[in-house]
């Protein structure tokens, strides 16, 4: 436990001291220079630091966020390519391994190459079928399914040129359908035509029988099949799909399916299609990598946006504890250094938590230690918030000391009483807004409640 911590430090700072290594190649080497617009924003977010400070924490958040993402990029990448090697299917060239009884079907994706032609199929291995000693009964079929269906997208049975859904199970039922089909060859037995060589209209007749148990019932269906146009590839892969059918059932009891070597007269090879998902990691690793500075850009808007409502809120309160303190005697240095000192010192035992509004009246009070008269620290402390409330407040301190006006407090309880109106407001709107983004959940729980009545109706029909 503790060497797996220590490898994790060690990885973090080397992480860090690369991210450091960007950061003075990108700004010192090749001159990029800082955004300053984003530099007031950071001074907003972290009052007292530098800008050479916000300038390489900014920098190195960016670049450790980069390298952590390609490192991830590039391993899953990796994972993900190294498992995609390899046939999972495919056994030698030509035999797809079957699924013993009961374990369902599989798929394959395969490619196949012959002489200046080639396809991507997917090929629906069934499972092996029991020996006549293994056989199970089968199942009941219904009549209205078949003849719904079994036209397929043809509009009616007198005109016949799409291929037929020859269904192999009744829908929400445990019956199974076997088909006969016309001995002319017509019709495959995955619905599709051979009609290929018709000339004319020709009527086909058709069995479908119903298996259930020892119960065999047929349904005969008559339908006129059209001849259709179709090129030298159709034909080859219509071929090729015939015989595979024909090889799927003179091996219905053997472990592999054999895949047919040539189809019209063309010899064939064939190579498992695999999933590319190391190049949708890859790709989807490059996206993060470019979204990455509009994210910190958006967390920085909203990092200034609740800054904002902060200061807004907290105003009214520091006004009134500055008129509290103010009509107890004390001065206006000495009304600043005590709010401060106790905003530090409760920080620090952590009763309260970050707050914006008091970290700026500690960077006035450091100012004001530090040999910066009042005046200026009360102007900087205004212009830094850069929010008319504040603007105004300190232009009443600095006025008063520069004028010894009397009437400080009657000025300070009227501008706390505005702040307690604009507070006021503040409040209604964010309660507005708050409405308007619980409109769209409202409106999703009435589609649901909706749809719950519309379908306790129907049932009761």
């Amino acid at each position: 436990m503790q060497r797996g911590k220590l490898f994790c430090k060690k990885i973090e700072q080397k992480i860090g001291s690369l991210a450091f290594g960007l950061h003075l190649l990108w700004r010192v080497r090749l001159h990029i220079p800082f955004s300053q617009d984003r530099m007031k924003q950071l001074q907003m977010l972290w009052p007292g630091k530098s800008p050479k400070e916000l300038e390489e924490r900014d920098d190195c958040r960016r670049f450790t966020l980069w390298i952590l993402l390609v490192i991830g990029t590039v391993f899953l990448t990796v994972v993900a390519w190294g498992g995609e090697r390899g046939s999972q299917y495919l056994k030698g060239n030509g035999y797809l391994e079957r699924r013993e009884p009961g374990k369902g079907q599989q798929k394959a994706k395969l490619q196949i190459r012959g002489q200046g032609v080639q396809k991507k199929v997917q090929i629906v291995v069934p499972e092996r079928k029991y020996r006549p000693e293994e056989l199970q009964a089968k199942l009941e079929e219904g009549r209205n399914y078949i003849i719904k269906k079994y036209l397929g997208e043809n509009k009616t049975a007198e005109k016949v040129t799409k291929p037929l859904c020859l269904v192999s199970e009744i829908k929400d039922s445990a019956i199974k359908v076997k088909w006969k089909l016309d001995e002319d060859g017509y019709i495959n037995r995955d619905g599709t035509l051979n009609n290929r060589a018709l000339s004319q209209k020709t009527e086909v007749s058709i069995t479908a029988y119903m298996v259930y148990g020892d119960v065999k019932e047929p349904v005969e269906l008559e339908l006129f099949i059209c001849p259709v146009q179709k090129s030298y590839e159709q034909r080859l892969w219509e071929n090729w799909e015939s015989r595979l059918e024909e090889e799927k059932e003179r091996s219905a009891q053997q472990k592999v399916l054999k895949l047919p070597r040539e189809a019209a007269g063309r010899k064939l090879f064939y190579r498992e299609v695999k999933e590319r998902f190391w190049c949708r990691v890859f790709l989807a690793g490059g996206l993060l990598c470019i979204c990455i500075p509009f994210l910190l850009d958006y967390q920085t808007e909203q990092g200034i946006k609740k800054r904002d409502r902060q200061l807004q809120t907290e105003y009214p309160e520091m006004v009134e504890r500055f008129i509290l303190l103010l009509g107890a005697g004390l001065t206006i240095r000495g009304t600043w250094l005590r709010i401060a000192g106790e905003y530090e010192r409760r920080r620090a035992s952590g009763e309260i938590s970050y707050n914006y509004l008091y970290e700026e009246m500690l960077l006035t009070r450091n100012d004001m230690e530090n040999g910066k008269s009042e005046a200026a620290a009360y102007t900087s402390f205004g212009r830094r918030i850069s929010m008319l409330q504040y603007m105004k407040f300190s232009t009443l301190l600095v006025q008063n000391l520069k004028k010894g006006s009397d009437d400080l407090l009657r000025r300070m309880e009227l501008e706390a009483e505005d702040a307690v109106r604009i507070r006021r407001e503040l409040a209604k709107k964010q309660g507005e807004e708050a409405g308007t983004k619980l409109l769209l959940p409202m409106m999703l729980m009435l589609v649901v409640v909706f749809a719950i009545i519309l379908t306790a109706a129907f049932r009761a029909m």
